[in-house]
């Protein structure tokens, strides 16, 4: 059995209590390979890893400087010894490690790509990109945002979507009457303007209720406060969760209508939107980036996102339920059909097994 490593970044929780969505996408994965009894994943130290999935925290000491901390990273993995290395998100640990040990490293993306301040910047970068076996994407858009930042980078290229165990989402049969609005309490993520145009469009609908689930760090929480206070006004109206885990999440996406995905961001992939679908609501979406991908033509799109879009958007599904069980049906099986977790799955194995010691001499040029 292929010994496959994982290294999580910093500040990740690899647990149900806290966990974010590389925790979750990274979770399935090793969940549904056909490496899973050879995987080990390194993380931050927590109390409750993920049950079924070997855990191993990170060296942590006096000074936490990268210094200090690489190398205990290294000493850590050489007691693993693993054949293939995938790193999440951090293209530092990933250029370290490729360095300094044998086996193969892969870096997979989950963020959007950032263009660097300085000219050295970037070449430090591109010079630790082409140190790596292979670059992993979430949504050809993610892939398509690189190359156009990074067109003399050489790195294989892959591509695998967020995939989901779709045998384990139950969408009910009769939808509770909700808007439901999951996602980061960033400017960028537009929950602001969900709040200000449920605020506004479901006074007129007293039958139907909001749920915002936001998760939030301490600098986030004066936005997080500023949604509520808008929100404040609809009383038993709306439901207002901060930091729920994801069992809460994925029970609402099973229950509710209607979910508005409203994000300003390119986003690389859009797992909120597939959750939305698996659970069988009908999606309201701002279509930016890898939203797209995901939905399809099987969401309303908004054409700006803003209160009055967002308002009338909603106004129209509630009016309109024919509208709203086809979209709901149709995403549903689209998710069936494209983000199943097993497809997904192996095509990640398929990657990292081209990187196994048997098949280095086979070249490839990335695989999806």
């Amino acid at each position: 059995m292929a010994k496959v490593l994982v290294v999580n970044p910093r500040a990740m929780y690899f647990g149900d209590r806290r966990a974010t969505s590389i925790d979750l996408s990274v979770r399935d994965l090793i969940w549904h390979s056909r490496f899973r009894a050879g995987t080990t994943v390194i993380g931050d130290p927590i109390d409750h890893p993920f049950e079924g999935i070997a855990y191993v925290a990170r060296p942590m000491g006096s000074f936490d400087h990268s210094l200090f901390r690489l190398p205990r990273l290294i000493q850590a993995i050489n007691r693993i010894a693993p054949d293939v290395i995938s790193v999440q998100e951090h293209l530092g640990t990933a250029a370290f490690l490729a360095r300094r040990l044998s086996a193969p490293v892969v870096l997979h993306l989950h963020n959007p790509i950032r263009q660097p301040r300085s000219a050295v910047e970037r070449i430090r970068r591109r010079t630790a990109f082409a140190e790596l076996r292979g670059l992993i994407f979430v949504s050809h858009d993610h892939e398509r945002a690189f190359r156009d930042i990074w067109p003399l980078v050489t790195t294989p290229r892959n591509v695998v979507p967020n995939g989901l165990d779709l045998t384990e989402w139950h969408p009910a049969p009769t939808r509770e009457k909700v808007v439901l609005v999951v996602g980061r309490a960033i400017p960028e993520k537009g929950i602001l303007e969900a709040a200000n145009a449920l605020a506004a469009t479901l006074p007129r609908h007293p039958d139907w209720k909001a749920v915002f689930i936001l998760s939030t760090t301490e600098d986030q929480r004066a936005y997080a406060e500023h949604v509520r206070r808008v929100l404040a006004p609809l009383g038993p109206q709306a439901e207002f969760l901060i930091g729920a885990p994801f069992a809460t999440v994925k029970a609402w996406n099973e229950r509710a209508a209607i979910a508005v995905i409203s994000s300003r961001l390119r986003e690389t992939f859009g797992r909120t939107a597939l959750e939305a679908h698996a659970g069988g609501a009908a999606v309201i979406s701002s279509g930016n980036g890898g939203l797209r991908e995901v939905s399809g033509e099987h969401a309303l799109y908004l054409p700006r996102v803003g209160a009055p879009e967002i308002s009338d958007a909603v106004e129209r599904l509630i009016g309109d339920e024919a509208e709203r069980n086809r979209l709901a049906a149709e995403g549903h099986t689209r998710a069936l059909s494209q983000f199943d977790i097993c497809t997904t799955a192996d095509t990640h194995d398929c990657i990292l097994e081209m990187l196994l010691p048997q098949r280095q001499s086979t070249k490839t040029s990335g695989v999806g």
